[in-house]
């Protein structure tokens, strides 16, 4: 009888030394120092980032010698110079490349200029205005030598700045573009 009853609280011990163990983890999943960090409250660190997206009322885009402007209207994004109306596809592309040079912080910024950035000329310029007709323009050069970012020049309130952006931040502009030279 004895017997029964250790063995009985054995099994009980090991039951709640179980509980507490799964206890202990799950305070420390939910509330350690890099559970904490991740829940403060996100940061825009891209170059754009202090121009809210929704902000953005018309933009520029020019590739070599052409070049499409389009403006934000009550309907949305609009094509008014250099193509037919925008399909929906364009108009996510375009969403998606304001969302990037808003949030996707630069790798590196540079104090002078090379020719091996590709920017005189640049491959791709865009142009925003914002609704305080407030400018911003982003360049966008060659490949850096690995080919994983860009080189691109950044101006905006006369100022302007050099940095090296991941490669996927020009993506959505040049799909654009590829889109409206069909």
């Amino acid at each position: 009888m004895v017997r029964h009853v250790i063995g009985v609280l054995r099994r009980h011990a090991w039951v709640l030394a179980a509980a507490a163990a799964a206890l202990l983890l799950l305070g420390l999943a939910l509330y350690s120092p890099d559970r904490q960090k991740g829940l403060a409250e996100y940061r825009a660190a891209g170059p754009m980032r202090h121009i809210a997206t929704a902000d953005v009322v018309a933009l520029r885009l020019v590739a070599g010698e052409r070049q499409w402007r389009f403006e934000r209207r009550a309907a949305g994004w609009q094509i008014t110079e250099g193509g037919a109306l925008p399909d929906a596809a364009t108009i996510s592309a375009l969403e998606m490349g304001l969302r990037l040079l808003h949030n996707t912080p630069p790798e590196r910024g540079f104090d002078t200029e090379s020719p091996d950035f590709g920017l005189t000329p640049p491959a791709l310029r865009v142009t925003l205005t914002t609704t305080g007709d407030a400018t911003f323009e982003a360049e966008f050069g060659s490949a850096n030598p690995m080919g994983l970012a860009r080189y691109v020049r950044i101006r905006e309130r006369g100022q302007s700045a050099l940095h090296l952006m991941p490669g996927y931040v020009p993506e959505p502009w040049e799909q654009v573009v590829e889109k409206l030279q069909r």
